[in-house]
């Protein structure tokens, strides 16, 4: 009764239009960002999809889920969460991921947001993957794992990095200091671009013992093809 008094007070505010929402953004507004359509489960792109990724390479998750594409508007509330200091913004994305996840979400053991190296964390204040991730994790009641899953150096900034680039760049990058053996785990990032993070970290927890993990984010990034 008294979290209901302070929230008659103190109304929730869609953090885009700043109208009266339940929680996060608002109906109206979650329904301006464009949905990925007919996504292919494996990489996340729509159907039919012009170039697959896992041409390339072998991919090492088992599957991605991200609702989203990453344009314009949502592309504008990503880059504040991330370069604006705006970390109200987690919870409101985390919300929108969780509310598609929901029916997708059985036998994940648990949640592992992509880690940060401390220095950027301390430069940015926060971990943008996780500030999405503990809203996530909240909704679906699935653990999150923080400790012990780290990124070992301060490589450059993946934005500006082509594909090859990106993968070389995170060649070795994460370190797994928990037992997370024959775990299935969900790794959770704000957008996937290539997808050289995701698989990255997914080496990583597969060498350490866990099963091939699902990637879920909030946006994919699209193509032109796409």
């Amino acid at each position: 009764m008294k979290f209901t008094g302070i929230a008659k007070l103190f109304p929730e505010v869609c953090p885009r239009c700043r109208g009266a929402t339940e929680r996060g953004f608002c109906a109206g507004c979650r329904g301006d960002f464009a949905v990925v359509t007919n996504a292919c489960k494996r990489c996340g792109l729509p159907r039919p999809v012009m170039h697959c990724p896992q041409r390339d390479k072998p991919w090492q998750v088992d599957s991605i889920f991200a609702p989203y594409s990453y344009c314009m508007p949502l592309h504008h509330h990503v880059q504040a969460l991330k370069f604006n200091r705006a970390r109200k913004l987690g919870r409101a994305l985390g919300l929108l991921l969780a509310e598609s996840l929901e029916p997708h979400s059985g036998g994940i053991d648990a949640l592992v947001p992509v880690p940060m190296h401390p220095h950027r964390v301390r430069l940015r204040g926060y971990n943008q993957a996780v500030e999405i991730a503990r809203s996530l994790a909240a909704e679906l009641a699935i653990p999150l794992l923080i400790r012990g899953i780290r990124r070992r150096s301060a490589a450059p900034p993946q934005t500006a990095l082509d594909a090859r680039h990106r993968l070389k760049n995170l060649e070795g990058a994460f370190s797994i200091e928990r037992p997370v053996e024959g775990l299935r785990l969900a790794i959770v990032d704000d957008v996937i671009t290539t997808g050289a993070t995701i698989n990255a970290l997914a080496r990583s927890l597969q060498a350490a013992g866990a099963g091939m993990p699902d990637a879920w984010a909030v946006a994919r990034t699209l193509s032109p093809g796409n």
